[in-house]
């Protein structure tokens, strides 16, 4: 009797775990709908990098994509909960930094940010953790308005 008591506990507690697991196509729609009502979904990055060893640069994660002038932008960060890391994005033009949702000079963190596009042209989607840290996250794209 007491073999099917654990038995029972080992299923109930398995049932629990399952049922809590998210799919990766889960965490993309929550994290979508964490950008806001007036954000229509364009592209998702799912991100996972290694921590940095020793002295090495920070691993970095970069997507370019084509953005089109007088378009409003959203880009959205969700880590995972049981992430090492804390992970954020950035978003630049060439080499200069159009929007960023952490600033290492005051450690403060945001959700994400908007990018009013001025030209067409390719931009690039740079996502990190801080510290170097591994870590794994998600990255929204959103369409807000025409400008």
């Amino acid at each position: 009797m007491k073999h099917i008591t654990y038995i029972l506990a080992i299923v109930f507690l398995s049932m629990g775990y399952i049922a809590n697991a998210q799919t990766e196509a889960q965490k993309v729609d929550i994290c979508s709908g964490t950008a806001g009502l007036d954000a229509t979904y364009q592209k998702d990055f799912v991100v996972e990098l290694n921590a940095a060893q020793g002295n090495e640069k920070a691993p970095t994660a970069k997507y370019s994509l084509i953005l089109q002038k007088d378009t409003k932008y959203r880009l959205t960060i969700c880590t995972d909960d049981d992430s090492p890391g804390k992970g954020y994005v950035q978003l630049l033009d060439t080499n200069t930094l159009l929007g960023s949702s952490y600033n290492p000079q005051t450690g403060k963190e945001y959700k994400g940010f908007d990018f009013d596009c001025q030209k067409t042209g390719v931009y690039h989607i740079f996502a990190q953790f801080q510290e170097g840290k591994a870590g794994k996250s998600i990255v929204i794209l959103s369409f807000i308005k025409k400008l």
